[in-house]
Order: structure tokens, then C-alpha cells, then sequence
């Protein structure tokens, strides 16, 4: 199979003496199969031939081979620079190694996760406090992902993986372990450590290991409620960023259905991700977001507009596939998007193109301006909450700061007269 990708005798020879040469004739099969083109499966063959020879060096055999194994392996790699990245992008050598690693494990030839590694004690607790998130408190699964990452941190440091005594688990470790995970983050963001431990506390609290007053030590991050307004661009630039997407294109009939789908229906970067293509009611003329954030299903019209380029997407730039999410990679292989990070770096990109600087640009830019048009037009908080999906109505309040018509009409006199 690897003769379809390369042709010189001594890049064949080495590649099938090599020592994972038995193995990549499966390989390449299963990248062409996924639909990679030619020279992304060479880069492919040649990083897990580089990935052998390591091996070869530390004297590591094939079959324990694993993801701590391959984690060492691109640890140890010279990261190349990359402008959009303060650590650095891995090398070409890094490419596919966890794609192989499915394929080694598909053949038997090395052992599956759970067969490679017994269960620890803190591991065992970390699945009854993901089946709690889960089945009683009723979280996402990107939530669950975010306090089973703190939980699994934390945990591990206070029991380094050995027998679990909740009587380690005092007020002063609770305190130190969130103020640290919070110094690492924007401000922002510090409150996530917080949730996620007060969430651990809750379920070994319900379990009956600790007090509820442990919840205490997990201090709160000081913030001001509405002390920030949204991020939003007028009604003229937000035509700039839909003009901005080229509809001759392939790339910009994708661009451009998502960019309406943002900027006309409010719709988060989740939200667009999941879509799928049974969720467009073209008889009815609306559109089902799926449950996510909040845990509501709504149904937004489908627009004129909106629905053109919905079709022209359809019609003229998505791959053939067996996938039903409407958004897929740009790329081979077509699969659907894994991160909402993606919808934001296009956000970002087609935010430049037009011309338009923002703070903090992404996908919620759009879904921010919509909501502040209508605020301004006078549509009451109750229809903007159940456009943007919002549960309460105080989420939604935020916007009435940007109405400065009205609040001029309630503002108090300046202490010491006009300014």
C-alpha cells in the first residue's frame, strides 16, 4: 500500500524495515480510506517512521506502546514558531501518532486504555463524580469536562494516586488549591476552578465523606454583576462581515452560512457545530437548535437569507459524506467538528477581512450585536431571551445598558451640576 505514496527504493526500504514498517501498509489504508490526500498521508507515514526510530533509541518495544508513551515523545520535540501560539506549533514529526496508536490497538498489537493501565482509587471516584455531574446534577458534557479536570487535579495531588482519605481534604488545602488554578487564569475565567471545586464538594458532601461547610473554603471570586457591556459592532459592519465572505468559493459559501447563522439567528459557536442537516425544516421555514448550554431546545424562523445560503452550502460546498452534522472540516478527512474554537477562528478571520477591530473578536461578536439591535428597536427582553436561549431573564438584562435612548431618560442629574 505504501508504493501508492512513495516511489524511491531507499524511502520504501527504510520505511518497511523500519520498526513499525509492518504496520504501516494498515496505515495508509486507513488514512486513504478517511479521505487525507497524498501528501498528507507521506506526512503521515514519515512522522510515525520518525516515531519508530525513537522508539528504537529508548529501547521501547511495539507493544507498549501507549498514550503516555507517545506524550513523551512529542514532549521531547522542538516546537516550531507559530504567532497565533505562545508555546510554540508542534513539527511535521508530531502528525498522526494518536491516528496510529487507534490503528495498532484496532489490530490487537498494543492494548486498549483500559487494559493497559489498572484503575486507581482516585480514577474510580473521579467515574462516580462524572456519573453524579451526569445523572444528578444534570451537567453538559463540556461542563463535566471542566470540573472533572480541576477534580482530577486536585485529587491527584493531594493522594498521588494511593489510597483516597477524605480527611486529607481540609479548608486550608481546598483554599490553596483554588487560589492557584485561578492565578493561571484571565479574570474572567477565574471563577471555573471555584465551580469546579464546589461542585466536587457538593457530591462527596451528598455521598456523606465531607461537611457541607467545606464548601466555605472554596473562596469567591469578587465581580460586579453587568460591570462589563457586550461586545458588539453596528448594523453597517455587521453587513461589512457578511459581505466580507466570498460566495464563489467553496471555503466562502461555508463562511457565510455560518456567519448568518451567527449574525441573524444568534446562535453560539456550539450551537453551530451541532447542527445537523435533519434539523432544517425547509417545508416549515425554521431551524431546531438542539439542546446544549441550557438544556433547551428552541426553534428559530429560517429566513430568506438564511436559508439561500444554507442551500448553497448544501448544494455547492459540502463534501459527500456519511456524517449528518451540517458542518464539517475544510479538509480531508471530512469529519464534523470537534470545538467550538473553530467557529471562532473563522469569526476571527472573516472579522479582519472586513476591516472590523474588536476586543476579544469571535463567534459571540454576532450573536452580542443581534442581541443589542433588537434591544435598541424595542423588542422586549422576554423575545430577545428565547432568540438568544437564555433560561432567566437577568442573563438577558445585560443588553439594557446599550439602549442609552432610554437610560438618558431615567439618568439622575450629575452631583454639582451639568458636564
Amino acid at each position: 500500500m505504501i508504493e501508492k505514496f512513495f516511489m524511491q527504493a531507499a524511502t520504501l526500504s527504510r520505511l518497511r524495515n523500519g520498526l513499525l514498517g509492518p504496520h504501516l501498509p494498515e496505515v495508509a489504508s486507513s488514512l486513504d480510506r478517511s479521505g487525507y490526500s497524498r501528501d498528507g498521508i507521506r506526512l503521515h507515514l514519515r512522522a510515525a517512521d520518525h516515531f519508530g526510530a525513537w522508539l528504537l533509541e529508548h529501547k521501547i518495544e511495539v507493544p507498549d506502546i501507549n498514550d503516555a508513551v507517545v506524550e513523551r515523545y512529542v514532549q521531547g520535540l522542538d516546537r516550531l514558531h507559530s504567532a497565533s501560539s505562545p508555546q510554540g506549533r508542534l513539527p511535521h514529526t508530531a502528525l498522526g501518532l494518536r491516528h496510529l496508536l487507534e490503528v495498532l490497538r484496532h489490530g490487537g498489537t498494543v492494548k486498549s486504555p483500559t487494559e493497559d493501565a489498572e484503575q486507581t482509587a482516585v480514577d474510580e471516584w473521579l467515574g462516580r463524580f462524572d456519573c453524579h455531574l451526569d445523572h444528578v446534577a444534570g451537567c453538559e458534557l463540556k461542563s463535566r469536562g471542566n470540573y472533572l479536570r480541576y477534580a482530577r487535579r486536585l485529587l491527584y495531588e493531594l493522594f498521588a494516586g494511593g489510597e483516597v482519605d477524605w480527611s486529607k481534604l481540609s479548608a486550608a488545602v481546598v483554599t490553596n488549591f483554588v487560589r492557584r488554578e485561578a492565578a493561571k487564569l484571565k479574570p474572567s475565567a477565574c471563577g471555573q476552578p471555584v465551580t469546579a471545586v464546589r461542585s466536587l464538594i457538593r457530591f462527596l458532601a451528598f455521598e456523606g465523606f465531607v461537611s457541607d461547610g467545606l464548601l466555605g473554603a472554596a473562596p469567591s471570586v469578587l465581580t460586579w454583576r453587568h460591570s462589563s457591556i457586550p461586545r458588539a459592532i453596528s448594523t453597517d459592519e455587521v453587513e461589512r462581515v457578511i459581505a466580507a465572505c466570498d460566495s464563489k468559493s467553496e471555503s466562502g459559501l461555508r463562511e457565510k452560512a455560518i456567519v448568518l447563522l451567527l449574525a441573524r439567528l444568534a446562535l453560539r459557536a456550539g450551537e453551530v457545530i451541532s447542527l445537523r442537516i435533519e434539523d432544517i425544516d425547509w417545508v416549515r421555514g425554521c431551524i431546531l437548535v438542539r439542546a446544549g448550554k441550557t438544556h433547551r431546545e428552541r426553534s428559530l424562523p429560517l429566513s430568506q437569507e438564511v436559508g439561500d445560503a444554507l442551500a448553497a452550502f448544501l448544494c455547492g460546498a459540502r463534501p459527500p459524506c456519511a456524517h449528518r452534522e451540517l458542518f464539517l472540516r475544510l479538509t480531508p478527512p471530512f469529519r464534523p467538528l470537534r470545538s467550538s474554537v473553530s467557529i471562532c477562528t473563522l469569526t476571527q478571520k472573516v472579522l479582519k477581512r472586513a476591516g472590523i477591530s474588536v476586543h476579544r473578536p469571535g463567534a459571540h461578536v454576532l450573536r452580542h450585536s443581534l442581541a443589542t439591535g433588537m434591544v435598541i428597536n424595542g423588542v422586549s427582553f422576554k423575545t430577545v431571551a428565547d432568540v438568544l436561549g437564555h433560561q432567566s431573564l437577568a442573563t438577558t438584562e445585560i443588553y439594557a445598558k446599550l439602549d442609552l435612548a432610554s437610560l438618558s431618560q431615567v439618568a439622575m442629574p450629575w452631583p454639582g451640576g451639568g458636564r
